[in-house]
């Protein structure tokens, strides 16, 4: 229960666990640790994904949370970022540092008036 309470009490901070696409981008090319998972059905993975990203499709990722690091940022990547929206939220109830790519694959949805910011566990502040 704690973790749902301080899960809602970091949305009140306005962290609303998204990073865009120039954020991550940022991150990557910086060589900051970062864990990319994507969670998009295994053929549309091959058909093209971030560098770097490992692919667990949506509904196995509970099969998988052994694999997932606790000690980096995970960013969730999906279509459009509804199903990413919905496994962060159960990973940062679990603990992850862990944040959904706003826009998913799409990623031209930058342009939308959404902040994204990102707290980690434990943290007062917003981060990206």
């Amino acid at each position: 229960m704690e973790a749902v309470e301080s899960y809602f009490e970091d949305l009140k901070k306005g962290c609303n666990n998204l990073i865009t696409c120039d954020q991550l981008t940022e991150l990557m090319e910086n060589k900051k640790d970062v864990y990319i998972l994507d969670i998009r059905a295994p053929e549309d993975f091959e058909n093209g994904h971030l560098d770097g990203s490992v692919n667990i499709a949506w509904n196995d990722v509970g099969d998988h949370l052994d694999e997932l690091p606790k000690d980096q940022k995970v960013v969730v990547v999906c279509y459009s970022g509804q199903s990413a929206g919905q496994v962060v939220s159960l990973l940062k109830i679990l603990g992850y540092n862990v944040c959904a790519l706003k826009g998913g694959m799409t990623c031209d949805l930058t342009h939308l008036p959404i902040e994204a910011g990102c707290c980690a566990p434990d943290s007062d502040t917003c981060d990206t």
